[in-house]
């Protein structure tokens, strides 16, 4: 570390890894000192994690002694900020917090509520908002009766991890149909952050309107950075493979019930500081919590955030580590629609024209690409927001939504051009 970095307040970046590793260079623009916690025992991830150790002042290796992270952590300079960058190192940050920014620190006994999806829901439930009826268990028969008390015998089911990421094992019984086998196939398996499922989660299967609420609190105020509509299908690969993702107005009228209940869920999880990705889905008895991931959104997403926006998750933590929390606003202003396209391969293999996509720059709501595949690359047939990453996505941004909605279709249309050879 050099000496005009140590003179600089230091904020540490716990596991910068996909959408966080953004955060490092507006951190130097302000002045701060960006400095990286890993661990390098730890495996999994997986998702297009970008951590480039010269973005960071110091890369602190944590590998299980917390007193030795915190005197490292200390010896960087002024810490004002523990940041998670990923839903598995939440409860680290709080540990971390307590000691190096004792005034900015989650709801210690809630860490749980903040990682686990089942205890999550249980939190909220507690403050007595409405949820789905869910179950998590490692016994099959368990689940069995539980269905039968519901009355969900017959309906149709989500079956997922409890703790992972990225829609990552994510599986769908219609009417019921093969619960048991995609509970049996994710139970003791090795989920996208490298941990074991020791139990696994059925819900019950809703639907209406996913949205996503992205989020950045200070002192238990949370300052909603962009809402996303969602829009997902279902092939033969997997129930939640991303099509497109909408940004939309911060509209109380519109959305205020949804916006309500997002927040009061961040409340009942104990969030009071850093980032959150919140998915709500608005049916026909109001919204249910989908789940709480106490970290930024995925995917890139403050980078297509700013384009809709001009701001995001990452200059608004930028804001309160630079002294600005108590002045963030409750929302945001968008300053014209924007879509991400999620290209979606219907096969493994190797791609063979990807030059078809250059086409889509003619759109004319088309504005950029984040990771467009490649001829020559290989791709895994799309099953969740992972293996979309394999193909990338393009942004569409123009002042009439009509636009980017027939330029998305126009997209589609490219993609059923596409050649994928197996291999």
């Amino acid at each position: 570390m050099s000496e005009s970095a140590a003179a600089r307040p230091v904020v540490v970046l716990a596991e910068p890894f996909s959408s966080a590793s953004l955060i490092p260079p507006a951190l130097r623009k302000a002045g701060l000192s960006p400095v990286a916690l890993i661990d390098s025992r730890l495996s999994g991830i997986g998702v297009l994690t970008s951590f480039q150790a010269d973005d960071y002042d110091a890369v602190i290796d944590h590998r299980g002694d917390l007193a030795a992270t915190i005197d490292r952590a200390r010896a960087q300079g002024q810490v004002v900020g523990v940041v998670p960058g990923t839903d598995r190192v939440e409860e680290l940050c709080g540990q971390l917090a307590a000691v190096l920014t004792p005034d900015r620190v989650n709801v210690p006994e809630l860490a749980g509520a903040r990682r686990n999806k089942y205890l999550s829901h249980q939190a909220v439930a507690a403050r007595g908002l409405p949820i789905l009826r869910q179950l998590c268990t490692a016994d099959p028969d368990e689940i069995a009766g539980w269905l039968d008390r519901e009355g969900l015998t017959g309906h149709d089911l989500v079956v997922k991890p409890a703790t992972s990421a990225g829609t990552d094992g994510v599986g769908f019984a219609p009417r019921g149909v093969g619960w048991r086998a995609l509970h049996a196939g994710l139970l003791g398996a090795v989920n996208r952050y490298g941990a074991v499922n020791e139990q696994v989660l059925v819900q019950e299967y809703v639907t209406g309107t996913e949205l996503a609420i992205d989020t950045v609190s200070f002192a238990g105020r949370h300052s909603v950075t962009d809402l996303l509509r969602y829009r997902k299908v279902h092939n033969e690969h997997g129930m939640a493979v991303y099509d497109s993702v909408e940004w939309v107005p911060y509209d109380t009228g519109a959305y205020g019930e949804l916006l309500d209940y997002g927040l009061a869920a961040l409340d009942a999880v104990g969030l009071r500081y850093w980032a959150a990705h919140t998915e709500v889905m608005l049916t026909a008895a109001g919204p249910r919590l989908i789940e709480i991931n106490p970290r930024p959104a995925g995917a890139m997403n403050p980078l297509v955030t700013e384009i809709a926006t001009g701001t995001s998750q990452v200059t608004r933590i930028v804001d309160i580590c630079a002294g600005r929390g108590p002045m963030l606003p409750a929302g945001f202003v968008l300053r014209q629609p924007v879509m991400a396209v999620f290209l979606i391969a219907h096969s493994s293999g190797v791609v063979r024209n990807a030059e078809i996509f250059d086409r889509a720059q003619a759109l004319p709501s088309y504005h950029s690409s984040v990771y467009l595949v490649r001829n020559g690359d290989r791709v895994q047939a799309t099953t969740d927001l992972v293996s979309s990453m394999t193909m990338g996505y393009l942004i569409l941004a123009h002042e009439r939504v009509e636009q980017v909605h027939a330029d998305r279709q126009a997209i589609r249309r490219l993609e059923a051009e596409l050649v994928i050879e197996p291999d």
